[in-house]
């Protein structure tokens, strides 16, 4: 069979994956080119291949979607390769059919195989036919679609059950039903997400396991037939059935059971023919060491690095050497690998774990990873500056360790985590490093509940403590910023007040929930750092307070940006009642009356969000939002469903409407009874801060 040298791939893809992809095609000596949609045009990832070509708005449908306009710039750019990445079209057969017939290399496997085993449906028929010895779960996947067949499969089978979009992945189209008394809606909800998502209502019924590890095979196949595993990870750390947390070696296999699920997966590549790198993802019951086939990922998957650590291996370089139609047996390197230590991967994503973990949006001010550690490795596409926008997934970066073992590795991703700093955007950083203290992660014995079952452990009631350097910091920022930029009389002493018993205090909101009020003295500079006298909410009547020192305070000017005049950030050296502390602290103005302050603190090792209100509502405000609730889009979204109209009488935590961001579907919950005013319609797209609707007290 003759090569087919690759000399320019594009990467058919955004963000983290396309600056890993072509950081390999680097270092292989291979050209890249990028395609960007109009809110990356300035990205990383543009930047760092050799030429990049605009692609089209920000939708996904009209640039990473558009398969025909992808082809038409690898043909333009001169490109003889595509390389999909994750997510968009590379799991998309009839995309994968047209580069072929382009004369263009598909990086990925052929057109057939996504087809035969890419669609959940598709692959169970497959197993049942050409494989037959891997198990399989009990379910549904027929033709018939109607929600009457689906409700009669669904309460055949035990409940609870799984409804799982046929077509999908990441987790999205999948709904767990416990009951018959929610079963037809929950048919209803998933039929239409997998419709928005995946252009397919097609759905798949399977018994839902409450307690199982999900456990993957990493795959690779030639042309040449043959096949080789590179052992399993482990992704049962979930939330809303998307993974967490991932790991290799998994906890839970052993040598028998691991020599099992490595045979069912190339077992199963073989009689597909498959080519490239796959995933085949089972479910395992720990306690029987039973497992059943889920699906097989045809493509790289998301948390691909922490196998390339433990064997070595650069899973792009293989792909792209197979692509060319090198023969995995003669290259030798998958034979016998000496898998080494273990490693965890971790998905820094904006979202907001105290908030069902609903997606964020926001201008990152401050991006610091601890890439200095040992061992640590960070995949990202953003930078200072970078905008976490409504239109892509919520992942920011993956954080990767490797160490010599488990217990190490959990200790260095703590390390990793504590010491990365992101400010601007609500991300799941403190959630994270709860995950890595946690009790029963650090033992290995958790499976896909962990998350609910250790809620109270991992979302701890916040104390006064835990944010009060935070507060303390932010308060000290303003102060030497305000100071500085002060024009008129500068020589008075700071905070110099003719009205002695009028104590200079601020209030906080800290992560949008509970407040802080402090009050601070200054007391003089001496030998260069500027002494303080500060109290916190209660304790302002109590005792002396906090003895705080100010040492240094280093920061940037406020700059004017695409959304105004953005806030200055920088970083502060204190030391609080004698101890000696560091805080990153970012700036961002809302409005001329609202400042937002992210604080990382060094010691927590994650940030605080602290809201802060020049004008506080008055008494009369308050009384009115007692009357009439206003609901506001906390980012832009689509507003896919209407579900109370207006003129509608709802109860408290009746549903009003249904919105999508960052590819994820919320509904809004009435916070009260009342009578609803609609300010928007179905199908719209509304920026942030957006009044969408209103509940208007029902009088008696």
């Amino acid at each position: 069979m003759a090569p087919q040298v690759i000399n320019k791939v594009l990467i058919a893809n955004r963000g983290e994956i396309a600056c890993r992809v072509i950081r390999t095609c680097r270092r292989m000596g291979i050209a890249t080119v990028a395609v960007y949609s109009d809110s990356d045009e300035n990205a990383p990832f543009v930047r760092l291949a050799d030429e990049a070509y605009h692609l089209g708005p920000s939708v996904a449908a009209e640039s990473y979607l558009d398969g025909e306009k992808i082809i038409a710039l690898t043909k333009r750019s001169g490109a003889d390769s595509i390389h999909p990445g994750y997510g968009f079209l590379s799991e998309n057969a009839d995309f994968a059919q047209k580069v072929l017939e382009a004369g263009i290399n598909f990086i990925g496997p052929t057109p057939d195989s996504i087809r035969a085993i890419g669609d959940k449906s598709a692959a169970k028929n497959f197993i049942k036919t050409h494989a037959p010895t891997i198990p399989l779960i009990p379910g549904y996947n027929g033709d018939d679609q109607s929600v009457e067949r689906l409700e009669q499969e669904a309460k055949r089978i035990e409940f609870p059950v799984l409804l799982k979009a046929s077509a999908g992945g990441g987790g999205r189209g999948m709904r767990a039903v416990y009951d018959t008394s929610k079963l037809r809606e929950e048919i209803e909800a998933a039929k239409g997400e997998s419709l928005r998502s995946f252009g397919s209502d097609k759905l798949l019924i399977e018994k839902y396991f409450e307690s199982i590890r999900h456990v993957e095979i990493q795959v690779f196949g030639d042309k040449y037939g043959n096949v080789y595993h590179i052992n399993e990870r482990d992704c049962s750390v979930q939330r809303r059935h998307q993974k967490v947390v991932e790991e290799t070696p998994s906890p839970a296999v052993d040598p028998e059971l691991r020599k099992a699920m490595t045979g069912a997966a190339v077992e199963l590549c073989r009689k597909l023919g498959y080519l490239g790198a796959g995933t085949a993802e089972f479910i395992l019951d720990e306690k029987t060491k039973k497992f059943y086939f889920l699906e097989l990922n045809t493509r790289l998957q998301v948390e691909h690095p922490i196998t390339e650590c433990i064997s070595g291996l650069d899973l792009v370089e293989l792909q792209l050497l197979v692509a060319q139609g090198v023969n995995l047996k003669e290259l030798g390197i998958l034979d016998n690998i000496p898998f080494k230590g273990h490693a965890i991967e971790v998905r820094l994503c904006a979202e907001d774990p105290d908030n069902e973990f609903s997606p964020r949006t926001g201008l990152i001010r401050k991006w610091s990873p601890a890439t200095g550690l040992p061992g640590v490795r960070f995949d990202t596409g953003v930078e200072d500056g970078s905008e976490i926008t409504v239109y892509y997934d919520s992942m920011i970066a993956k954080i990767i360790v490797h160490a010599p073992t488990r217990e190490e590795a959990v200790r260095r991703m703590s390390a990793a985590l504590a010491r990365t700093v992101i400010l601007g955007v609500t991300t799941n950083q403190k959630f994270l490093l709860s995950i890595m203290n946690n009790a029963r992660f650090q033992s290995g014995t958790f499976d896909t509940n962990f998350i609910p079952l250790e809620r109270e452990q991992l979302f701890p009631k916040r104390q006064l403590a835990d944010v009060q350097g935070s507060v303390v910091a932010a308060t000290l920022f303003q102060w030497i910023v305000q100071k500085s930029q002060r024009v008129h009389l500068r020589n008075i002493q700071p905070n110099w007040r003719n009205v002695k018993w009028r104590v200079p205090s601020k209030k906080y909101t800290v992560n949008n929930q509970e407040q802080v009020e402090i009050h601070y003295n200054y007391q003089g500079q001496q030998q260069k750092s500027h002494q303080f006298q500060i109290k916190l909410s209660e304790e302002k009547n109590e005792g002396p307070g906090l003895q705080v020192v100010l040492y240094d305070a280093q920061y940037g000017t406020a700059v004017p940006g695409p959304e105004g005049v953005q806030g200055c950030a920088g970083l502060v050296r204190c030391s609080i009642d004698g101890s000696q502390r560091y805080f990153y602290v970012a700036e961002h103005i809302h409005d001329i009356n609202e400042k937002i302050y992210f604080v990382h603190d060094f010691v927590q090792g994650y940030p605080v969000e602290l809201a802060k209100f020049d004008r506080l509502q008055t008494s009369d405000a308050q009384a009115e939002d007692d009357r009439v609730t206003p609901y506001t889009s906390s980012m832009p979204c689509r507003i896919l469903k209407i579900l109370a109209p207006s003129g509608t009488v709802v109860k408290k935590n009746d549903p009003l409407l249904s919105i999508e961001s960052m590819k994820t579907e919320v509904k809004l919950l009435s916070r009260h009874e009342g009578v609803v005013t609609m300010r928007v319609e179905e199908n719209q797209l509304v920026d942030a801060r957006v009044l969408l609707c209103q509940v208007d007290e029902v009088k008696k």
